[in-house]
């Protein structure tokens, strides 16, 4: 089975199944499929295409742009192990058909599942039909989200228009006063 596992940074990594899915698309905005609001991404940042099993990925124009393997792409086929960054934001590609082959004896046992995820402290998540936020999502933001205040708003209007309707008496008294 193909995935993906996305490392936001202080948060457990994200392992997201492909198969089953024609498209996911990434990206900061609540819109997306799988929403990683992380400051270096970009609202609509990359769309995963399935192609009949071979997984492609393509940038969506995205301001710091998607890396495979550290070269910049616009448009990729991803294999087996490739790394891939969301500007910043970290994510293994593995290809379900190639990790399939029989495991060496020495490969580590996972780590007893975690409260919420699987071994190796991962959460596998599904995309979810209802909401495109992962369960745990937290928002890594630095930057507060600002709510808007709609008193803030109206009182800076009306003393805007205070200041208009001085700024014309005044005018208007000075006119009056040269005899205008």
């Amino acid at each position: 089975m193909a995935s993906i596992t996305i490392y936001v940074p202080d948060q457990e990594p994200l392992e997201i199944e492909l198969d089953g899915y024609e498209q996911i698309s990434v990206g900061r905005s609540p819109d997306n499929d799988v929403v990683i609001d992380h400051v270096s991404m970009s609202s609509s940042h990359a769309i995963i295409q399935n192609l009949g099993g071979v997984f492609q990925i393509n940038d969506q124009g995205s301001t710091n742009g998607t890396f495979v393997n550290q070269q910049p792409i616009a448009e990729v086929v991803l294999g087996n192990g490739d790394q891939v960054l969301f500007g910043s934001v970290e994510a293994t590609f593995v290809d379900g058909v190639a990790e399939e082959a029989p495991a060496e004896e020495t490969a580590p046992e996972p780590a007893a599942a975690s409260e919420g995820g699987g071994g190796y402290g991962m959460h596998h998540a599904e995309i979810a039909e209802v909401s495109n936020r992962p369960d745990g999502f937290n928002n890594l933001s630095p930057i507060e989200k600002i709510e808007k205040k709609n008193i803030l708003g109206q009182v800076a209007v009306l003393i805007g228009v205070v200041a208009i309707l001085a700024a014309i008496a005044v005018a208007a008294l000075a006119f009056t006063m040269t005899g205008g």
